[in-house]
């Protein structure tokens, strides 16, 4: 009696698909379709992927003034950071990042630079923060508090404990650094015909993030990981030699007093422009008359506000050109280029603010409207970087090559500039995301002059085939040197692009990215807020997505497996039996193509549900006309790494033997 309970038991849940019925073939399939669970929100992120209401960030604000010193190549100068903590929490001590450390003897970046070349490598420079007070002014208190550096870190032990809920100190400290020429591949210095060009970044010390999800981000900076700040006013000044051009992030305050009254109407007339203008041309390099002092120094003052960042720019050899960019508010922002006479010439930067321009109008009416004064391309060592408002793009750069690098690095203007991530950790959420809508930039660009970085899907097959290749969620300064382009540029890009083309479509794709800005613009999104704010304005569960593409590196193989035809009991056709399959190990929604015997096509799409229970679909399709070929995936929107499964074709019928 109790075998034959056992026996009906087993038989009536294989009946009802109780899981007995899953081979083991398809159990990591099926592992797709899991709830994704691999990282959790705090009570102040809603589920959804948006802020939620007890959301909070802390504000920084700093004021900057430094003096270049050319004879020995320095930056001499202080910084008065005001810190407000907008956190439930007391903190008792502060954690401040100083990046020119990574350049010092012995830093850890430093030290775990490969042998061989590295794009973000430092060796054999002298270099780093020399600071010489450290001084915190709390309500009435002002005192020089106990303070560590670690790396290119400083912990700072406060007297008394920074209240919560909003409560405000002013750390300032001087300091000085020697410029690197190179530096890391994002800023430095190089001499050129008419003099150095100093392209100037990671210029101040700054304060680290405190925020809802790890508290202090103390990640120290080895070169590739990028950077992690949080939002706020920066005012900055700027001393050097008078013969100097300076361009920088945000609005110049004093144009008066740094530029000649021909210069400021020349400004005046290129934002009323569509086309590029000179305000400073060719052949005004080297003429006295072309700076408003012929001695002694200039200030240039600067404000930028809702920023993590500036950085700035200065030559005595720049030339200056710019032109209006109409916004979608009806703003017109100044695109401006400054390069040497290495880099003139229309074949070279003589379209750099043309591209600029382009740019930035392309991102601001598909996506979020760019939100500075200034948009400032300029040319120097750095192969190309991005600040707010500001990129650095290579001086010898010019065509297909200027375009791409300067359209990414004004992308950069809305990853991470306005949607605030950590580049540090998570590199892809600015690499990744910009990648992808330069994509579309650059095919909307000039009726596509130029080609994409992504040509197809299939160019990407064999690294996706390799074995030695990390997750897209892998940290940057993980990853190996020859896998960062791929892991946190391109495969994430093409990632979105497969959402928008193929998964989800456009008007659904697009409506859930641009809530994904709106929602945390000037915010620190995590993935797992990105992943869900795709979800829940999609409508779509995409985790099965997210953890093969992101967080695994799960591949696509779909195949076209058998047709059988359907017949009347007379034989006559009347359609067929297609089975598709998937090899692979991440499933996609199928669209197929189906020619028929008098070359007329039809269109099937088949949903990514079909995979819920197996790695076999059958479908029925009645047509009377004879199917004879069956193409998976024809405009080739996916990344299916073994193509020669994709397509059927009917085996030629027999019209009798030969004599």
């Amino acid at each position: 009696m109790i075998l034959i309970r056992k026996t009906f038991l087993v038989l009536l849940f294989s009946v009802m698909g109780f899981g007995l019925a899953i081979s083991q073939e398809d159990a990591s399939l099926h592992s797709l379709f899991e709830p994704l669970t691999l990282e959790q929100f705090p009570p102040n992120r809603t589920p959804g992927g948006a802020p939620g209401h007890d959301y909070w960030q802390n504000e920084t604000d700093y004021k900057i003034s430094v003096r270049l010193n050319e004879a020995d190549q320095r930056i001499e100068g202080s910084v008065a950071i005001t810190y407000t903590n907008n956190s439930p929490d007391e903190l008792t001590f502060l954690w401040l990042m100083l990046e020119q450390n990574l350049f010092q003897e012995g830093s850890k970046g430093g030290r775990a630079t490969p042998v061989e070349s590295w794009r973000f490598g430092s060796t054999g420079f002298d270099g780093g923060y020399e600071i010489s007070k450290v001084e915190i002014t709390y309500g009435d208190s002002v005192y020089e508090p106990e303070y560590s550096i670690r790396d290119t870190r400083m912990k700072i032990d406060l007297a008394e404990s920074l209240g919560s809920g909003g409560d405000s100190l002013t750390v300032h400290i001087d300091y000085a650094f020697n410029i690197p020429e190179f530096g890391a591949d994002r800023m430095g210095r190089i001499n050129l015909r008419n003099g150095w060009v100093y392209t100037i970044a990671q210029w101040y010390p700054n304060m680290a993030v405190y925020d809802d999800v790890n508290g202090w981000n103390t990640r120290p900076y080895l070169g590739a990981g990028e950077f992690y700040r949080d939002y706020g006013t920066i005012e900055y000044d700027i001393t050097l030699p008078w013969d100097f051009i300076v361009g920088g992030s945000g609005t110049l305050l004093n144009p008066e007093e740094v530029l000649t009254q021909t210069q400021i109407e020349r400004l005046e007339a290129a934002m009323e422009s569509d086309s590029t203008q000179f305000i400073i041309s060719p052949d005004e390099i080297g003429n006295p008359e072309n700076r408003p002092v012929q001695e002694g120094e200039l200030t240039w003052r600067y404000s930028m506000e809702h920023t993590r960042d500036v950085a700035w720019a200065a030559s005595r050899g720049f030339i200056w050109d710019a032109a209006g960019a109409q916004m979608p508010s009806g703003r017109t922002v100044a695109a401006m280029s400054l390069y040497p006479v290495e880099s003139a010439g229309e074949s070279r930067w003589g379209r750099s603010t043309e591209y600029t321009r382009a740019s930035i109008m392309h991102y601001s009416e598909m996506w979020y409207e760019y939100p500075w004064d200034n948009a400032i391309n300029v040319a120097g060592i750095v192969g190309g970087m991005e600040y707010p408002g500001l990129s650095f793009c290579g001086y010898d750069r010019g065509g297909a090559s200027l375009w791409g690098v300067t359209d990414h690095e004004f992308g950069h203007n809305w990853f991470p500039m306005i949607v605030g991530s950590n580049e540090r950790k998570w590199f892809w959420m600015d690499e990744g995301l910009t990648t992808f809508i330069g994509h579309l930039s650059t095919l909307a660009f000039n009726d596509g002059e130029y080609t994409p970085w992504i040509r197809s899907m299939d160019q990407f097959v064999p690294t996706l085939l390799r074995d030695d290749v990390e997750s897209i969620m892998t940290h940057p300064d993980r990853v190996q040197p020859q896998n960062l382009g791929f892991v946190s540029y391109f495969k994430p890009a093409i990632g979105l692009l497969m959402l928008r083309n193929h998964i989800l479509g456009e008007e659904v794709f697009d409506e859930a990215f641009r809530t994904y800005i709106e929602r945390w613009a000037f915010k620190h999104p995590t993935p797992i807020d990105f992943f869900r704010t795709i979800n829940d304005v999609s409508g779509e569960n995409l985790d099965w997505f997210w953890r093969g593409w992101f967080y695994e590196n799960r591949n696509i193989n779909l195949a076209v497996e058998k047709v059988q035809d359907i017949t009347t009991r007379r034989g006559a056709y009347e359609g067929a039996l297609i089975t598709v399959t998937s090899p692979g190990d991440l499933v996609m929604p199928v669209s197929l193509r189906l020619v028929y015997e008098d070359g007329n096509t039809h269109e099937v799409r088949l949903p990514v549900e079909i995979w819920h229970r197996s790695r076999s679909w059958t479908f029925r399709h009645n047509d009377p006309r004879k199917v004879v070929r069956i193409i998976i995936d024809p405009d080739r929107l996916i990344a299916d790494v073994n193509r020669s499964n994709n397509e059927w074709n009917r085996p030629r019928e027999r019209t009798g033997s030969r004599n």
